[in-house]
């Protein structure tokens, strides 16, 4: 099937108009080197201007030994002048010789000339760049989108603390009504932590523009969508995950990641195929031994629909789940030490949970429960517990009532009226290296 590049119908003669807001020039500088050997880093031109003026008399001599001679006197000034030209290549033009190399890019800017007809002629497609398997997604490969462009929901949330802490120090009188203050500072302990593990790195979710996912025989295939504009066929966003380097972002954050802004994003695809999920704060994976439900917590922050935040006050979904997850932690911690509760002890100990799980709103709140928690079966059955397995028991605890790290994210995410909220539509995820975004 025939296509068309996409590139500026402005003047075919001259090159498109190339802006970059992000460049991982190390990436460049090995992608570059691998096929051409090596890289230009300068090159010099030199041209000489050379002049020469020449005075000749001749004399000539009578002499009675000699019949006749002449003796010649050469006088001779020269004048040379030498302009080298120094060009220094700029990583601009590095990415330009990658960009050009034919044929190294699976998926390039293109659109078919003309739509598919019927089933059997989209199957006939053979164009990467117009119809690609999952399982041809190989890790490594070269793809460019054309993307609409935002961070990651977990970086989203990061930001969005940070600045409303930092108006609440300068203006604390704006927050100080209702619970805004406290909110904050139950939030706050979780974006250190997050600041922590990204260590600087930017995880960015953009949606493919020009692409969906469709399943074709039980396969499924990333396909241009004007390929499949008079085909009626079910179809899935096709969402662009990858990790960033904040400094190698050329332009202010502010002005690239928050605003949906369309965008070209040339990468390579680090996992093969399409996923459901992914996991943003990369060094969170070094913890999962410690804290195994760390992840997938990290990763369900990312699920969260901000639009569904503040439409209602929310079912204290915490406090049922702190609840559960304390009386899982007791029974747990009692049948370890082989102890038993009379009835009355075990009302002690059901009034206690049932006060404590007011505090599921902050981690520190939650902590304190679990703590209160663990001296009162202590004192009632006469053995502490060592402190390694008594952690064991609690994050099991946690997991099997599903009570989350980050209490403030979880009670957004379960609205009063579940009818108001927009559910997010299906995605399927391609996982990315990012090399270059630009327009």
């Amino acid at each position: 099937m025939a296509v068309e590049s996409e590139h500026s119908a402005a003047d075919q003669s001259k090159p498109d108009l190339r802006e970059f807001v992000y460049l991982d020039e190390v990436s460049l500088r090995s992608l570059l080197s691998s096929q051409k050997g090596g890289i230009t880093d300068s090159t010099s031109e030199q041209a000489t201007d050379a002049r020469e003026a020449a005075l000749v008399s001749t004399l000539g001599v009578n002499s009675p030994l000699i019949a006749k001679a002449e003796l010649e006197s050469r006088y001779q000034t020269s004048n040379s002048s030498t302009i080298q030209t120094s060009r220094k290549a700029t990583v601009q033009s590095w990415f330009r010789e990658l960009h050009d190399i034919e044929g190294l890019r699976l998926v390039e800017l293109m659109k078919p000339s003309t739509a598919a007809q019927d089933l059997a002629g989209l199957k006939d497609v053979k164009d990467p760049s117009l119809l690609a398997a999952a399982e041809g997604l190989r890790r490594g490969a070269l793809v460019e989108f054309r993307v609409r462009l935002s961070a990651d929901p977990i970086f989203h949330l990061g930001t969005m603390v940070s600045e409303f802490t930092g108006m609440a120090e300068d203006h604390p009188e704006i927050f100080a009504a209702g619970s805004g203050l406290d909110s904050l500072r139950a939030v706050q302990p979780i974006n250190k932590i997050l600041q922590r593990l990204l260590a600087g790195l930017i995880p960015i979710r953009a949606t493919s523009i020009d692409y969906v996912v469709v399943e074709l025989d039980g396969t499924e295939c990333v396909v241009h969508k004007e390929l499949i504009k008079d085909l009626d066929l079910a179809t899935t966003r096709l969402e662009i995950v990858g990790v960033t380097e904040h400094l190698a972002y050329w332009k202010d954050i502010r002005r690239v990641l928050f605003s949906d802004a369309e965008f070209t994003m040339l990468c390579r695809i680090s996992r093969p195929g399409l996923h459901d999920s992914w996991t943003p704060v990369k060094l969170a994976d070094l913890f999962r031994t410690v804290t195994p439900d760390l992840v997938e917590q990290i990763n369900a922050v990312g699920k969260v629909p901000f639009d569904a935040v503040g439409m209602g006050r929310a079912e204290n979904v915490n406090e049922v789940r702190l609840e559960a997850a304390l009386r899982t932690y007791a029974e747990a911690l009692l049948a370890d030490g082989g102890k038993h509760l009379s009835d009355d002890e075990a009302i002690l100990v059901d009034g206690l949970i049932a006060k404590r799980k007011r505090d599921a709103a902050t981690v520190s709140g939650q902590r304190a429960a679990f703590g209160a928690l663990t001296d009162a079966l202590s004192e009632l059955s006469g053995a502490r517990p060592d402190p390694a397995r008594a952690l064991v028991l609690r994050d099991e605890a946690r997991q099997a009532a599903g009570l989350s790290l980050f209490p403030a994210v979880a009670a957004a995410a379960v609205p009063a009226n579940p009818a108001r909220v927009t559910l997010k539509p299906t995605e399927r995820l391609l996982d990315v290296d990012v090399i270059a975004i630009y327009w």
